[in-house]
């Protein structure tokens, strides 16, 4: 199935993009895995978001980040609203920023539909997923109770998640099991299986 993005302008920050991908939680791991490496295949070769500045591993890290958005339960998820909006907060120094920003923008024949907001961290007032591409200098209020994802075991971050990491200089991600619960979240079984686990 071709995918096509939006036939709109450069979403601003604190962005309304829609998100309208085909991933839902009853994909199988195969088809997980396709997904990402068509997602970034697409926006790669659309003319409007093409940007050579940005590596490959950084396309591929912002992927990841959209997919683990709907791998995750989120208990703040009213039962009557089930496409409640969630909120992804990026660092300020985000070099894929962007380029996250034209995924959102993908449009297929999902499932199911649902808001993503982009913001930078600086100008936050809430967040559900919090990345971080560096080890911040301070602390963040908004932060809290977030799912914290850092760019790199490199990175430090209190309470961190999710940490990506690289083996055989293949891009590979660490879930930390203890800081997955103090978040409230429940991560899907079929992440859990393609993650290393730590408790």
């Amino acid at each position: 199935m071709a995918l096509k993005p939006k036939r709109t302008g450069a979403a601003p920050y604190c962005s309304h993009a829609r998100s309208e991908f085909p991933v839902t939680q009853s994909l199988s791991l195969q088809k997980y895995s396709k997904v990402l490496t068509t997602l970034v295949l697409a926006v790669t070769l659309s003319a409007a978001s093409a940007d050579n500045s940005i590596s490959k591993l950084n396309k591929l890290k912002a992927s990841y980040l959209l997919n683990f958005m709907t791998f995750i339960d989120w208990p703040s998820t009213p039962e009557n609203n089930p496409f409640t909006p969630l909120y992804i907060c990026l660092q300020d120094a985000t070099p894929f920023d962007p380029f996250l920003r034209n995924l959102i923008n993908i449009k297929s024949e999902p499932k199911t539909k649902r808001e993503f907001y982009v913001s930078r961290l600086s100008s936050a007032t809430h967040c559900d997923l919090t990345y971080f591409y560096s080890t911040p200098a301070g602390k963040n209020s908004v932060v809290e109770g977030s799912v914290v994802v850092l760019s790199s075991d490199r990175v430090s971050q209190k309470d961190a998640a999710i940490i990506f990491y690289l083996n055989n200089d293949k891009l590979r991600f660490e879930i930390v099991m203890s800081n997955v619960r103090k978040s409230g979240v429940t991560i899907s079984s079929e992440l859990l299986k393609i993650a290393k686990i730590t408790q």
